[in-house]
């Protein structure tokens, strides 16, 4: 069946319009949201961290940077610490230059499942200025 004939079915056929495809659009939501849930990677509990942004990607589908902490018995650890995705800091206007690789900060994050990862919540940098992302999902349960 050629493509200009699929066309012509799924836009003549009432079965399709009236049944399938509201399926099909009510299940997307379901669908991209799906892979973005924090309560399956991440606790409730926070945490609080000093240390150093030693790499930074400002990408999609979430922006990550690694704070090298020093532990107790003096060695240090590599804390993957995970943002929302650039897109959506865009939106929220976030500075991308209020974080840089080599700047030492004090973060708090929700700590993960996998050992050794974060979800950013906050950041204090060494001149006292507050780093912190707008997660769409607080907005939503406030206007709650």
């Amino acid at each position: 069946m050629r493509t200009a004939q699929i066309k012509r079915v799924t836009r003549t056929n009432p079965i399709f319009r009236r049944i399938l495809l509201p399926i099909l659009l009510s299940c997307a939501p379901t669908v991209l949201q799906a892979h973005h849930s924090v309560a399956l990677n991440f606790t409730d509990e926070e945490i609080t961290l000093q240390g150093t942004i030693t790499s930074l990607r400002w990408v999609n589908p979430h922006c990550t940077f690694v704070l090298e902490v020093e532990n107790d018995a003096g060695g240090t650890e590599e804390w993957l610490v995970e943002m929302l995705a650039r897109i959506a800091l865009e939106r929220q206007g976030f500075d991308f230059d209020s974080l840089h690789e080599g700047m030492a900060i004090q973060l708090t994050g929700r700590l993960g499942y996998r050992e050794y990862n974060l979800r950013f919540v906050e950041a204090v940098r060494p001149d006292g200025g507050v780093v912190r992302e707008r997660s769409p999902l607080q907005e939503r349960f406030r206007r709650q």
